[in-house]
């Protein structure tokens, strides 16, 4: 397969008004089934995160449009006695995937990370991802641990 070349974009810290490109993204992948469709919920979801202290969210814009976002959260480990930053969502539009988007958007969260003083950088990324197979996070230097497994628990409070 031939090599993309790289796109240009820039970095910045996400914006209410990138709700239309946030939204045109989230749509591609699948769409949340809990969004309603004019975006309300989506739109009070980044509101409240945007004015988190400890939540990180980027996007990588590309002619004035949303190719690509980072969304990390930081948290605080007793055991460590330091900050640890959670990648939660990393996500690049089709057309723009192979070009350095997603590469760039990490690269930013990590100096990010490192500005907030944070000791380590986690990702959970589903083996039936693309990027999993592709070894994206590897590439970038990640390890996957073997002897970790991942559990979750929903909660229908509301």
């Amino acid at each position: 397969m031939a090599r993309k070349d790289a796109l240009p974009i820039k970095i910045r810290p996400l914006q209410p008004n990138d709700l239309p490109g946030i939204m045109l993204l989230h749509r591609e992948l699948g769409w949340n089934p809990a969004f309603k469709a004019d975006g309300s919920t989506l739109g009070q979801r980044l509101a409240a995160l945007i004015t988190e202290e400890n939540a990180l969210l980027l996007v990588a814009e590309h002619d004035r449009a949303v190719v690509g976002y980072v969304h990390g959260e930081i948290v605080t480990h007793l055991l460590f006695a330091a900050r640890e930053l959670y990648v939660t969502e990393l996500f690049v539009i089709a057309e723009a995937r192979g070009r350095g988007v997603g590469k760039t958007l990490m690269a930013a969260i990590e100096n990010e990370a490192a500005t907030r003083k944070c000791f380590r950088i986690s990702v959970l990324n589903s083996r039936e991802r693309d990027s999993y197979r592709r070894g994206f996070y590897p590439s970038l230097g990640y390890e996957e641990r073997p002897s970790v497994a991942s559990f979750t628990k929903r909660l229908d409070w509301g």
